[in-house]
Order: structure tokens, then sequence, then C-alpha cells
């Protein structure tokens, strides 16, 4: 897995870039219990790090940065308790949206670094996202785009499609660099759009729910073009409840 904190390559020691964990925030874990569950699954499946990253949406969900910090205390502390060793950090998942820049006039990123998980809503504008997650990097954040494979704004063209390559093994998902196997490939991806963004400099986290087909086949199709293609830089399990854990974080994901 690429990104500011080191994953060990051979699954070892893997990071979790994106998870519902932190109860009662969101639509994700509603109690400790639920929380637990979360934990102990993740921990089996060898994380060793989760960043906990309850929606940010005004009007429905608006735990503030307090709010998400003192979630992630108390929960370790329970974690300590059970004994599961899983480091958690504060995070949250931004809406991109008129006011997502707003937000970042005090911003809770991903842990001590300037990366912002941001989600691209299906109601936007590709001029929009370009024009609005421009300003974030102008303001010193590094977007994170949240499951481009669920957005069809970045959706590879059909001739970038994998098609019986779909279940190719997919192993060092969460090696500290891309695979070197399957770099980048040079040039565009044929979407504008996801061009642009990656120019930009912008980072892409991949739902493993999306390779195990959670979101239908567009959407594990859409994971896997993506992935030979070189887009991603780091991975999630956006578990939202304990009962996800067994089809997400069941093998053969890791290998």
């Amino acid at each position: 897995m690429a990104g500011a904190c080191p994953a060990v390559q051979g699954m070892t020691t893997m990071i979790d870039w994106h998870c519902h964990i932190l109860p009662g925030l969101d639509d994700g874990a509603t109690n400790i219990d639920q929380a637990l569950r979360m934990a102990a699954a993740l921990a089996t499946a060898g994380f060793h790090t989760v960043y906990c990253t309850p929606h940010r949406m005004p009007g429905c969900y608006t735990a503030d940065n307090d709010q998400v910090q003192q979630g992630v205390v108390r929960l370790q502390e329970q974690l300590r308790e059970k004994e599961i060793p899983l480091l958690l950090q504060p995070g949250c998942e931004y809406c991109l949206d008129e006011f997502l820049l707003s937000s970042l006039d005090s911003p809770l990123p991903l842990g001590d670094s300037r990366l912002v998980l941001v989600e691209i809503l299906p109601r936007i504008s590709a001029d929009l996202v370009r024009q609005l997650l421009y300003q974030v990097v102008q303001r010193g954040f590094i977007p994170v785009i949240a499951h481009p494979e669920r957005c069809q704004l970045l959706e590879p063209p059909a001739q970038h499609a994998v098609g019986n390559h779909l279940f190719a093994p997919l192993k060092n998902l969460f090696s500290r660099r891309r695979d070197n196997s399957e770099a980048a490939l040079p040039g565009a991806s044929g979407n504008p759009l996801l061009d642009y963004l990656r120019d930009l400099g912008c980072s892409f986290q991949g739902n493993l729910g999306s390779f195990k087909g959670c979101y239908g086949r567009r959407v594990q199709v859409a994971a896997q073009t993506l992935k030979g293609l070189g887009i991603y830089d780091r991975y999630g399990s956006d578990l939202h409840a304990p009962e996800q854990a067994g089809v997400i974080l069941a093998p053969p994901i890791f290998q």
C-alpha cells in the first residue's frame, strides 16, 4: 500500500485507509459491540492500522473533529482491554460538495498527514470535481479519492476493461508501493477526468469489497481495470457493519 503509513510486504502488516468503525457517528457501527467485532475481524485478517473515517455530510452526518478524535481514543481503550492488536487513527470521509472548502478551514486529515479522504457523489459534474479538487490541492492537501471504481465519472472506457481477467490474483495489494509487476501504465487512461486528477496529484483508494462484487459487476470490473492501470495507491475495507467482514475480508482477497 502506498502512502504515509508503512505496510510490510507479505501481508504481515496492513493498513485499512477507509473504515466506518467508530460507533454512533454515521451509518457505520451502531454500538461498541459492533465496533469491537469489526476490529477483531480486521485484526484477524492481518490489519495493523485502521483509519476511522466517518462520513462528514452536512445535514446528515455531522460529527466534528473532537467527536471523531474522542471516539478514536475511547475505542482504542476498548481494544487494549480486549487485547485486539489494532492501531486506530482519526480521519473522516468528506463529501465533494459546496461545503468541502469551508470544512478545510479546520480539517481532519488522515492521521497526521495532509491526506484528505473525499467521496465523489453521483450528482456532481465533472467540471465541479475539477474545480473543487484543484482548490483542495491549492490549500496544501492531497485529496484521496474514495472508491473511484464506484464513480461513473471516473469509469475507464470499454477498451481498458479486463474481461476474463477480472479474478486475476491481487498480489501485494497492501505493499507500500505499487506492485512493480503491474506498474502504472504510461500515458492516458482514456478518461479525461481521471487523467486530470492523476496529474493533479490525487491519491486513489480502492474498496476491497469492490473486487468481491459487493457493489455489482460493473463496479467489480471497474475496480480490476483501475488496478490494472496502476491507479490505486491505497485500499480500504469501507466496513460499515461486522456482517460485511465475512465477505470483504475473506480469502482469496489477500492472495
